[in-house]
């Protein structure tokens, strides 16, 4: 065999230099992963906070890891993609160049159904991050079709649950760690160590908080909500809760996910400033939206989100001046029961807002674009996640009949600065009155959008074409609003490619939470319009927002867009 080397080498240079570097690359690739896993305790992820530097030192000495999910990737959504490109990009096209009939109707609409259920699968099998893509076309009725929305939709609480033995295990252990039984091994993250709990200790630590084992209701991405009733001291009927329990091992897949992710921001980054003027701003961009993604696996975090909200929007939807009035809800936290991987909260009866009747739907969306325009412009903080499981109608407790909005599932949350608030007052109140120049000129380099120095008076004529025929006057129609916005494709290429145009990190959330809400208004009112919806509050923010001196000016101004809205 030895003798053979020379000869082989000499017949087929080439091949055999390339077997050599490719299993030299392996080797070392698997070498690097098990020195890695070896010396864990070197390169750990902190679970606390969202840390990029970290994630990426982890990931990048696994690389078998990361080359496994890739392959992973392209397994499940491969071929789906191929198949739909197959069936309704390349077969009508070669139909039409030999004169031969397409497939009838019912046939497509067939293929259609299949390859979105196929789809809804190949997300639900992919884990977290992709079903929250699912989740979050789920209802944007201008981007995919009926029957692609109808599967995706089932995402948002269908997604199938990990086995109940497993969630009341890690249930008992995070109770554990409530009760401070357990902060010798590390606080909330000592339920990852490898104590065994027998089913007795696991009943027994159970059932020392509530009256009965807790029943699952609901399976989303991230976890699971079983409904239970805390156990009352003096024996009477305790509260109802929701207990939310974490999946158990979604850390690593999670996290190596917006690894992939933010490692594409810096590809893409590295190849606009190369091709194009824009200012690289992928990376930044998507590390937001990655920071609130890692923060939903926090419970703590969550819960600490949610009674901040519940304070603050309890000051704004709760009215007692003549009689009480709610608006808008958030269930109570107890954070004596609720560590990193479990949550427990107040209990509500109610309904998704976009499986409520058409006229109900239409009495709540005024409030709802309220709720968000509210939290962007005055709280300052914003839930980015408000798809249709999040977003309840219930009954007010106040007279037992009023249907109300009820805000769930604070997990991800975006914080914008006093500074931001005031830019996007005026950009709003710039954009309901046609003022594009000052829109443009101050108000997006404001935000973040164009260098403070830039000159626009080139950029502005396309900015003004895109604002006003791509968004503004399309209205409520989805179709006539895609249709323009292809219409004017050219000039939304001129603008990310020919200027520095950046969107601001905290841009990712509001623009998915934004897209979500009109998304679920649509599904109820087809007629809805974000634009004109948005004016009522928008005046009045714009007029607690600037100063006396301007209060008659912008009112004046505002007055004038209502008319024209």
């Amino acid at each position: 065999m030895m003798n053979r080397l020379p000869t082989l080498l000499r017949r087929h240079p080439i091949k055999t230099f390339t077997a050599t570097t490719i299993t030299t690359g392996i080797s070392y690739a698997h070498y690097l992963e098990y020195f890695a896993n070896k010396n864990d305790n070197n390169t750990i992820i902190p679970r606390n906070h969202f840390d990029p530097t970290a994630i990426a030192n982890y990931w990048e000495q696994r690389p078998i890891s990361i080359l496994k999910r890739l392959g992973n990737i392209v397994y499940e959504v491969g071929p789906v993609v191929g198949e739909y490109v197959v069936q309704f990009q390349l077969k009508p096209y070669v139909n039409s160049f030999l004169d031969k009939d397409d497939d009838s109707d019912t046939k497509k609409n067939e293929l259609e159904r299949e390859l979105s259920q196929k789809l809804r699968q190949s997300l639900t099998n992919l884990g977290p991050c992709f079903v929250k893509i699912g989740q979050q076309l789920s209802i944007r009725p201008d981007l995919i079709s009926p029957t692609v929305l109808y599967e995706l939709q089932k995402l948002c609480d269908s997604v199938p649950p990990f086995d109940n033995d497993i969630a009341m295990k890690v249930l008992a252990q995070e109770l554990l760690v409530a009760k401070g039984w357990r902060d010798k091994e590390g606080g909330a993250n000592s339920s990852d160590s490898n104590d065994i709990l027998n089913e007795n200790e696991i009943n027994n630590t159970i059932l020392s908080v509530f009256e009965g084992m807790p029943q699952l209701v609901a399976s989303a991405s991230l976890g699971q909500v079983y409904k239970a009733t805390l156990r009352s001291p003096n024996n009477n009927s305790g509260e109802q809760v929701a207990c939310k329990i974490q999946r158990p091992d979604i850390f690593e897949t999670v996290t190596l996910d917006l690894f992939l992710l933010m490692s594409y921001g810096k590809l893409v980054d590295k190849f606009c400033s190369i091709f194009t003027n824009q200012i690289p701003y992928h990376e930044t961009f998507i590390n937001g939206f990655a920071n609130g993604s890692f923060m939903e696996m926090n419970y703590v975090n969550e819960a600490n989100n949610q009674i901040y909200f519940r304070n603050e929007l309890h000051k704004r939807f709760h009215s007692t001046k003549k009689k009480v009035v709610e608006k808008v809800i958030v269930p109570k936290v107890y954070e004596e029961y609720t560590t990193q991987r479990i949550l427990v909260s107040e209990w509500i009866d109610g309904v998704p807002l976009a499986q409520s009747p058409p006229q109900q739907i239409r009495q709540l969306i005024p409030i709802g674009v309220e709720l968000f325009l509210c939290q962007l412009l005055d709280v300052g903080a914003f839930h980015a996640d408000p798809h249709p499981g999040n977003l309840y109608v219930t009954t007010s407790k106040v007279d037992g009949v009023t249907p109300i909005l009820c805000l769930l599932d604070f997990g991800l949350v975006a914080n914008v600065s006093i500074e931001a608030r005031t830019s996007m007052t005026k950009a709003i109140v710039n954009l309901l009155q046609g003022d594009y120049d000052t829109l443009i000129a101050r108000d997006a380099k404001d935000l973040g959008f164009l260098p403070v120095d830039m000159d626009v008076t080139e950029l502005k004529p396309v900015l003004k074409t895109i604002l006003k025929n791509g968004l503004v006057d399309a209205g409520s129609n989805l179709h006539d609003r895609k249709r323009r916005l292809m219409s004017i494709s050219d000039e939304l290429n001129e603008v990310f490619f020919q200027h520095p145009f950046s969107v601001p990190p905290f841009f990712a959330l509001v623009t998915r939470g934004l897209g979500l809400l009109e998304g679920i208004a649509l599904t109820g009112d087809p007629n809805f319009d974000i634009f004109q919806a948005s004016y009522p509050y928008a005046k009045r923010r714009a007029i607690e927002t600037f100063s006396v001196k301007d209060v008659a000016k912008i009112s004046g101004m505002l007055r004038r867009t209502s008319t024209r809205i």
